[in-house]
């Protein structure tokens, strides 16, 4: 029964490749039920987790692991059939891989090892989230309303996603210049080794 969370993440995990199949079979009515169990599922295995008082170190890197990769692999899927801007790909690609290169470099080159997203980078997951669900939606079930929401969420998806990845820059920058006898965390504060 304890590791019942830890299974949860992992039926979200595997939504990844099936996603990719029915995108690349233009059945976008699974691929939408697909995706909104897959959100069920992220809920469910943290209120089961926190009900079963269970918190290991599976679940902890595996969650955050299932909800990148569903997201990432969306991006790219919707990408590569033309109903998400290759801009756009391009731009959450590129905030996504200049954060893990720069928090590994942090890591490695100046002994950081807590990274906490902030509330511009939050903000952004969300119009993420957002614009690829309208997408599906749409493509799922066409509407005059839907394109225009998709289009609202496009816009702030990419100004968040923008304004995340210069925040991200910002704080990595500050952080090289802090010294290694400290072990700083992404949201500012700051323990002791």
């Amino acid at each position: 029964m304890r590791l019942l969370p830890d299974f949860i993440t992992l039926i979200r995990l595997l939504a990844s490749p099936v996603v990719i199949w029915l995108l690349a079979e233009s059945r976008f009515r699974a691929a939408l039920a697909v995706v909104l169990v897959a959100g069920i599922t992220d809920w469910l295995d943290g209120f089961t987790a926190r009900k079963l008082g269970t918190s290991g170190k599976l679940g902890v890197v595996f969650d955050p692991l299932a909800d990148k990769a569903l997201l990432v692999t969306l991006f790219l899927v919707l990408g590569w059939i033309h109903l998400v801007p290759l801009w756009m790909v391009i731009l959450v690609m590129g905030r996504d891989l200049v954060i893990v290169t720069g928090a590994l470099l942090l890591r490695v080159l100046r002994g950081v090892r807590r990274f906490l997203p902030t509330v511009l980078g939050k903000v952004s997951t969300f119009f993420q989230i957002t614009l690829v669900l309208l997408v599906l939606l749409n493509a799922a079930f066409p509407a005059f309303w839907l394109r225009w929401l998709e289009t609202a969420a496009l816009t702030l998806s990419a100004l968040f996603t923008t304004l995340s990845f210069i925040d991200y820059v910002r704080i990595g920058i500050e952080l090289t210049k802090r010294t290694r006898s400290r072990n700083p965390s992404i949201d500012g504060t700051t323990t002791r080794e």
